[in-house]
């Protein structure tokens, strides 16, 4: 108290005494203390960054969990129609082989049709052998459910266009083995409409 009435004496008020007298309490600058929130709300908005992406992780990891049987499905039925499909075109491709043979007619480009079919055929098999293995091996909490999916689709992509391939290897062999039907039965017709 006594130092207090001593600086009023002397015209110093009293905070100003206390500012001059105790220097070791500096008074913080605008800039420092702006840098300092800066920092601290950096750091907050890191922490809440990490926490909301370990949150979208668990929250894509619960709706793929919700998920994970329909995609299952999904891929298993793609894997079955492609097995349908191939097996369709392999009983017409041995129908029309099978008419040939007891036919007893000729085409002269029926041996590299055959080839054809064949290479496309067992295209075509490796392709949906393929879809098949991937179908089974979708897992959300596995290694790489995004790779899995993605491997899936390309391997799609690839039974699709082997099957196409080989349809139309089975529509070239239909063609050629009608064609033969075709100019044997017209001939046939000419000669028995003239008598």
């Amino acid at each position: 108290m006594r130092l207090f009435k001593r600086a009023s004496i002397l015209g110093i008020s009293a905070f100003a005494f206390v500012a001059i007298a105790t220097p070791a309490l500096a008074i913080p600058t605008p800039n420092a203390h702006a840098q300092t929130q800066t920092q601290t709300t950096e750091q907050q908005t890191t922490t809440a960054n990490k926490v909301a992406q370990t949150r979208l992780a668990d929250a894509k990891l619960k709706a793929c969990q919700n998920r994970e049987k329909a995609i299952t499905n999904i891929m298993s039925r793609l894997a079955d129609r492609g097995q349908k499909q191939l097996n369709l075109f392999s009983s017409i491709a041995d129908k029309t082989e099978a008419f040939y043979a007891t036919k007893g007619k000729t085409v002269a480009t029926y041996d590299a049709l055959v080839a054809d079919l064949a290479t496309k055929k067992a295209a075509a098999e490796e392709a949906v052998n393929t879809v098949t293995s991937t179908s089974t091996t979708f897992k959300c909490d596995g290694t790489d459910p995004k790779g899995v999916v993605s491997s899936f689709k390309d391997s799609l992509k690839a039974e699709i266009t082997t099957l196409k391939d080989y349809r139309t290897a089975v529509k070239d062999l239909i063609v050629g083995v009608k064609s033969a039907q075709g100019v044997t039965s017209s001939a046939d017709k000419t000669t028995g409409g003239n008598q």
